[in-house]
């Protein structure tokens, strides 16, 4: 991510995600915390899950429209896919928040060589002048979902 107060620099963050369609837990109360936890058993750590129940955020529907661009070959055998991504309210179609990104996957730190590492830093930040126009620092997909009724995200990066 580029850094949140300047362009020309970026910042690493790492992320654990599980996507599923709420549609697929035919069984379950999917406002409930404490069912959802069948599924997710780490959420039943949380303090008073089973009495929680799960809302939308600013009651929002988001669809992300993807668009996969191609592959990136920063050498020694890394490489990343690039796409697009559009965030929209479902519904109305109105845009949220416009995302170029590129992933590289890799089991084990030692897969990843420093020298695609340097080359995959250097084509992030060169992007960035190129790209002013367009980027909104300190920005993500999720902060723009929670700011659409004035209620900034809390930060823990």
């Amino acid at each position: 991510m580029p850094l949140k107060d300047s362009i020309g620099g970026y910042r690493m963050l790492s992320s654990h995600n599980v996507e599923f369609g709420l549609s697929q837990a035919h069984e379950v109360n999917r406002s409930s915390l404490a069912e959802l936890a069948a599924l997710f058993p780490v959420l039943a750590s949380l303090k008073n899950a089973s009495e929680k129940r799960l809302q939308l955020v600013n009651h929002t529907i988001v669809e992300e429209v993807l668009q996969d661009l191609g592959e990136l070959d920063f050498g020694k055998g890394v490489t990343a896919k690039s796409n697009a991504a559009l965030w929209r309210q479902r519904g109305d179609h109105k845009p949220l928040v416009g995302e170029f990104a590129f992933e590289c996957k890799f089991k084990r730190k030692s897969e990843l060589h420093e020298r695609a590492m340097e080359h995959c830093m250097k084509f992030f930040v060169s992007l960035q002048p190129i790209a002013v126009d367009w980027i909104s620092l300190g920005t993500t997909k999720t902060g723009v979902v929670y700011r659409l009724r004035g209620n900034p995200p809390q930060s823990h990066e």
